[in-house]
């Protein structure tokens, strides 16, 4: 079989995303599919070179780093960050502070005027010059199934302007959104986003979601698309050795993945973390400032080679649900391809809590709590009582990239 799949970012970066990206490539390969990827040169996230690089498939990669961008960075360079003020003694703070405003001053003028010269766009600011450059591609070959991937949702419009180009042939374009466009958390200029994902989804031949939670919802936003929308699970990435579970019964927690305070609530977690006494570790990006203990390591994002030598000697991995939304933070089901424990943290309504807890309580995999610090310390001596027991874990294999993927065909 024929697969051309596509998207918009940059496979080699680290991101939540790509590491399903890649986990769709590896199960299409290990399905025997002859893959083409398009995707950009380079994206959002920091290059790591723990992402594999598949050497059956074919890379056509594009420019995604217009002129604008290049400026923008400079500028930002040139001025720098206008937040803070030097703070000295005496009489020169006075003249720090007014060597400060005329900097804030320079750079919003510059930033209006830059702005004013190179308008965004809104729909795809950061995709545009990949939208412009990627549109180049043309494959005179047939292929069986094209599958474009989001995020980003350019990923999906590029499939629509090449198909419209006839540039590519196709029998089935299958649109996967890791998370919806409209109804995203994240969502900017959700009017003019609704009408573009809406078009978007009409375009599709089927289109799948990895959150039964956002299947429902988007059934009920897009009644006429109804028809062609099912529910895939994300593929955990093996391109390592599935982890066996091998730390130290030491009795250690890790959260792994960002953690703004709009998106998810991780304060009941740490609060019950601490009270329980056990070592824990919680990386990734924040807008919040919980603080490193003698017991709790916190840090910002890694690298996943930094993160793999931090999971390898923590017991038990945490799962955080989204404040509201039904979108599940893909790392779930990366976590379930180790033999490790699994808190999984209902959160959202209480309609939201139970559909989840339906879905992944089927595998009998995970222990549930709500997000609450009670039931999560609960939940914490639960299964501190079940490894001192000798109890094990495997992963779920309803999950691997070759299942995942076989379910598409």
């Amino acid at each position: 079989m024929n697969v051309l799949y596509v998207t918009g970012a940059c496979l080699t970066k680290n991101t939540s995303a790509n590491m399903s990206h890649n986990g769709y490539v590896q199960g299409l390969l290990e399905n025997g599919c002859h893959v083409d990827i398009l995707m950009a040169k380079d994206s959002w996230g920091q290059e790591d070179a723990g992402l594999p690089i598949w050497p059956q498939a074919n890379y056509f990669s594009y420019e995604s780093t217009s002129l604008q961008d290049r400026l923008q960075k400079k500028l930002r360079g040139c001025f720098g960050s206008t937040s803070t003020v030097s703070m000295q003694s005496g009489g020169n703070i006075g003249v720090a502070a007014a060597k400060g405003n005329v900097k804030s001053n320079l750079r919003a003028a510059a930033k209006k005027l830059f702005y004013y010269c190179f308008p965004t766009d809104p729909l795809y600011s950061l995709e545009h010059t990949w939208l412009k450059k990627a549109a180049n591609f043309r494959n005179i070959t047939k292929y069986d199934l094209v599958i474009s991937n989001s995020s980003p949702a350019a990923s999906h419009k590029m499939v629509g302007l090449l198909l419209e180009k006839r540039q590519i042939k196709c029998d089935r374009w299958i649109q996967i959104w890791e998370d919806p466009w409209f109804l995203d958390l994240y969502a900017e200029y959700p009017d003019i986003v609704g009408e573009e994902e809406h078009s978007l989804l009409r375009a599709a031949h089927e289109v799948y979601y990895v959150s039964p939670l956002t299947l429902d919802y988007q059934k009920q936003f897009y009644p006429d698309c109804a028809h062609k929308m099912k529910h895939v699970p994300l593929p955990f990435l093996n391109f390592v050795k599935n982890d066996p579970g091998s730390a130290k019964k030491s009795g250690s927690f890790g959260y792994f993945g960002d953690y703004y305070s709009q998106t998810r609530n991780l304060e009941p977690f740490y609060d019950a973390l601490k009270k329980s006494g056990m070592q824990g570790y919680i990386y990734g990006n924040s807008n919040l400032n919980l603080a490193s203990t003698e017991q709790i390591v916190v840090s910002g994002r890694v690298t996943l080679d930094v993160l793999a030598q931090v999971q390898a000697k923590t017991e038990v991995l945490i799962h955080l649900s989204n404040l509201k939304g039904g979108q599940i933070p893909g790392k779930i089901y990366h976590y379930s391809a180790t033999g490790k424990p699994i808190l999984f943290i209902l959160d959202g309504t209480q309609e939201e809590q139970d559909i989840l807890r339906s879905y992944f309580g089927q595998f009998n995999r995970y222990y549930f709590c709500e997000n609450r610090e009670e039931s999560i310390l609960s939940a914490i001596r639960n299964i501190q009582s079940d490894i001192c027991s000798g109890k094990t874990w495997s992963p779920v294999a309803e999950f691997s990239p070759k299942e995942v993927v076989a379910q598409l065909f």
